[in-house]
């Protein structure tokens, strides 16, 4: 994986190649992923550096991308120092989309943006046209899309059920939207690998659109997940 990312981010003796980057997979993988190659590839450390953010959030919003704007234009602590900055999130508002966009367009010197998502498919095309794609499927790693591997196999009533025990959990909301995410991520890629039927993209759309309105007032994500549960086709294997 180090050489097909030293290929797309850069290398110590030539430096970053872009100052803005997606890289798409799973987050929990590709931030301890991207740790790694900033700190034996780069030599840029990731603990005790001040120089060095990285912000984790269930959706990222105009209020945060005005925040990383502020933060993005100051000085470095070190003399000449690289700033780097990892943003982590399920999702994405085109508000948010738009004030990164103003960002990448006018980085401030030696400043490096690497944002960690599921899919690029959600993000808007002029942004995408402003930073350098890593794909983390392309670097020869497994495919995994979390609870949906195994929720797809169930039966609609194991689904449901599974539906119900994840919901009782009213604080944990976030499993309830990365399974939204997951699912939608699942038959995207699949759609990619061949012809969906009329059931996947069926299931697509509905979990798009799903996955839009998880970001509204107050939620029903039960009622969501209830729907997609049962127009989803089985998979026998994910």
């Amino acid at each position: 994986m180090n050489s097909f990312w030293k290929q797309k981010i850069g290398t110590f003796e030539n430096g970053f190649f872009h100052h803005a980057f997606l890289i798409e997979g799973d987050p929990m993988v590709t931030k301890a992923a991207l740790r790694d190659f900033l700190e034996r590839e780069l030599r840029i450390p990731t603990a005790g550096n001040p120089d060095f953010s990285e912000q984790e959030f269930i959706s990222f919003g105009i209020d945060d991308g005005r925040a990383l704007k502020e933060m993005q234009s100051r000085h470095s602590f070190a003399e000449g120092g690289k700033k780097v900055f990892v943003v982590i999130a399920n999702s994405f508002t085109t508000e948010a989309q738009n004030s990164l966009l103003k960002i990448f367009e006018e980085p401030t010197e030696d400043t490096h943006f690497f944002i960690l998502s599921h899919s690029a498919q959600f993000f808007l095309p002029t942004l995408l046209s402003r930073i350098v794609l890593v794909s983390h499927q392309d670097s020869g790693e497994k495919k995994t899309f979390g609870e949906a591997a195994e929720f797809l196999k169930m039966s609609y009533a194991e689904r449901l059920a599974f539906i119900l025990k994840i919901a009782k959990d009213e604080k944990d909301v976030s499993r309830s939207e990365r399974l939204i995410e997951d699912i939608t991520r699942f038959f995207y890629q699949k759609g990619k690998a061949g012809k969906r039927t009329k059931e996947e993209i069926r299931t697509l759309e509905l979990a798009l659109s799903y996955r839009r309105y998880a970001h509204g007032k107050a939620p029903s994500f039960k009622m969501m997940l209830e729907h997609i549960a049962l127009i989803a086709p089985h998979e026998k294997t994910v």
